[in-house]
């Protein structure tokens, strides 16, 4: 008897393969690459259009002061339906499906800082083994700068924060401060040459390199529990950092004490000083990308390790550098760093951009576990997994180009190691905001409705109309009517067809539309002092189209492998199931033709009377406001033709 739910063990497996190809075509575009400019180091300039597209924080928000360990950044975003029809008519029934609105918050501030350990060991040390490059001269400059540059960019950042986010207490520079270098520094210690500098930029290193926090940033609550910058880090090293000054001497006088701390700009400018100093640029981008990523890791209170530096001995560049590159244009403008500010901020939104080159569009809750599988077999096959990992990570961005930047600071964080577990699982964050202002797709509601979106009907009743039910879930979502007010959790969408006399009204009155209708961004305001919102205009928001993602599963010829394959053990593709059919029929049950899914073990233990056994607990718990009307056990209209 053909299952209700779950696909044949042939489709299953078409699907692991489509999976593997895909990845495994990926890859093979990856080896066909000569051009160095493609290797990841050069990756950066890709990813500029759609990340400095994202919103900036406006200079007067109203913040939402009232919890003790944060401070959110709230707004509004508006969403309506594209109106492209075949004939310039409105929609067939006069209902045009109205715009809505999403309230979201954004967490600016940090009750802890993140933990940054250096050290000479790497193993295990995921970011540490990727940066192994820096330390065989794959990059330009000499030496690994990483963790000078990540701290130096963390106070930048951190200072325009302070200059943009109401209420911020000035940024002052503490009396701990870096060592400086003199007559008996010894030879074998690292030193960090800044060149001839004058007092202000001596100052402004020694305290951004100093061991024990060389300046703060601070926010207090309501409650007046004083808080830091999304950056705030602390420093654990096994080795001090030793300044130098000075290019003819072997020591090097300190900076006075009453230095004024260094403003955005001023910080902006000490940096790339010592980019030019050194020829640094690609090194400095990498650092950038890492810098974005700390807050993810205090989010998910994680460490982020790294290795010592491993400057010049005597702390001077190489004399004989004839290939000298300069920070690309954007680095240096204010309105761009504005921009990754707010993304970087936006922890939930930057996952959710990762996360999103593992969503294949086509592929349904019920078998998109055969997908990650597949995806999971070539992934963590012996193939990519080199100790540097550079071959993993180049893979992955060619899947999306445009999040390279993204891919580059999660594989120097480590933060790439949960993001991929997360998919493993299934379980990853959606954000149409984050995804709307750069142009990602990330999940089938962001998908327009098929035209036509009506079939010819089951085989047992060949007259009666149908439609596709990812297609009912996009018509509810855009109705955002009570009970479809929340985005589905999880990216895949629901298989099969629904009879069209067995769905809502208002996927009645909008599936027959000579019309397009899908899900479109329509405007952005920040919850501010004054006014009260304050809608972001051009260019930030202009509306991006959405990429494809690239991969094809044609050849036939590769010799795929089945390691992962468990068509009985299938718990992504029972998870994300129970959860869609639990969206779409929570609040009216399912139709007398859906008996049998109804019945299905992977949808019956649904009927739970204490919230408390819901069978989607924490993230999703938080995510839905604790259960999702009730479950199914709770739902109080019926349609009369439902069980």
């Amino acid at each position: 008897m053909e299952d209700a739910i779950r696909p044949t063990k042939q489709a299953f497996k078409a699907m692991y393969e489509r999976g593997f190809l895909t990845w495994y075509s990926l890859y093979e575009i990856t080896l066909a690459e000569t051009d160095v400019s493609l290797s990841p180091w050069n990756t950066l300039a890709q990813a500029e259009n759609p990340l400095l597209s994202y919103p900036p924080f406006p200079p007067n928000l109203h913040l939402n002061r009232s919890f003790s360990n944060t401070i959110l950044a709230r707004g509004k975003t508006t969403w309506g339906t594209t109106t492209t029809a075949t004939e310039q008519s409105p929609c067939d029934h006069g209902l045009d499906l109205p715009s809505f609105e999403k309230d979201f918050s954004i967490q600016i501030a940090a009750d802890r800082p993140v933990i940054l350990e250096l050290s000479e060991t790497q193993n295990g040390f995921s970011g540490c083994e990727f940066l192994r490059c820096l330390r065989e001269g794959k990059c330009e400059g000499e030496g690994d700068h990483i963790a000078i540059l990540i701290l130096a960019w963390t106070y930048i950042l951190s200072a325009r924060w302070a200059e943009i986010i109401p209420g911020v207490n000035d940024i002052e520079y503490s009396t701990s401060q870096a060592q400086w270098r003199n007559d008996e520094t010894s030879a074998g210690e690292a030193i960090v040459g800044l060149g001839d500098v004058d007092d202000g930029a001596a100052r402004w290193w020694a305290a951004v390199l100093a061991p024990e926090g060389g300046w703060t940033a601070t926010i207090s609550t309501n409650n007046g529990y004083l808080l830091h910058s999304p950056w705030h880090t602390k420093v654990i090293s096994e080795q001090p950092f030793i300044l130098s000054r000075s290019s003819t001497s072997s020591s090097s006088p300190p900076p006075p004490t009453h230095c004024s701390p260094a403003s955005f700009t001023t910080a902006l400018s000490y940096l790339s000083s010592y980019i030019d100093y050194h020829n640094v640029a690609k090194q400095s981008e990498a650092a950038l990308a890492a810098t974005l990523f700390l807050p993810v890791a205090g989010f998910e209170n994680r460490r982020v390790l790294l290795p010592i530096p491993r400057t010049p001995q005597n702390g001077r560049p190489n004399p004989n550098l004839t290939t000298i590159t300069k920070p690309p244009a954007w680095s240096r403008n204010p309105q761009h760093v504005d921009s990754l500010l707010t993304l970087s901020c936006n922890t939930i939104g930057i996952k959710s951009l990762l996360n999103s080159i593992f969503f294949e569009p086509g592929v349904e809750s019920n078998i998109c576990g055969a997908w990650l599988q597949g995806t999971f077999e070539f992934l963590d096959s012996g193939t990519l997994q080199d100790e540097s990992q550079h071959t993993l990570l180049r893979v992955l961005v060619k899947r999306d180009p445009s999040l390279a930047f993204l891919w580059l600071g999660a594989f120097m964080t480590g933060a790439q190691k949960r993001a991929l577990r997360e998919v493993w699982q299934g379980w990853w964050k959606i954000d149409l905001n984050a995804a709307a202002w750069t142009g990602t797709l990330v999940s089938f509601v962001q998908e327009p409705v098929s035209r036509p979106c009506l079939g010819s009907g089951y085989e047992s009743e060949p007259g009666v109309e149908r439609i596709s039910r990812a297609d009912e879930c996009r018509l509810l979502y855009l109705s955002h009517k009570q009970s479809y007010t929340v985005t589905p959790l999880f990216p895949f969408a629901p298989f099969g067809w629904s009879a069209l006399g067995d769905t809502n009204i208002e996927v009645r009155q909008h599936a027959k539309c000579e019309i397009w209708h899908g899900l479109e961004f329509e405007s952005l305001k920040w919850r501010c002092q004054d006014p009260m919102y304050l809608e972001t205009a051009t260019p930030f928001l202009c509306r991006i189209p959405l990429r494809a993602k690239n991969g094809q599963s044609g050849n036939s010829e590769v010799a795929v492998t089945y390691k992962n394959l468990d068509y009985e053990d299938d718990e992504c593709s029972e998870m994300v199931t129970r959860y869609i059919f639990t969206w779409l029929r929570d609040e009216d049950g399912f139709p007398l033709a859906e008996r049998d899914i109804r019945k299905h073990e992977w949808i019956e233990n649904l009927d739970y009377s204490d919230e408390d056994e819901c069978p989607i607990t924490g993230d999703a718990r938080s995510t839905l406001g604790g259960n999702l009307h009730g479950w199914l056990g709770k739902t109080v209209t019926w349609r009369s033709n439902s069980l």
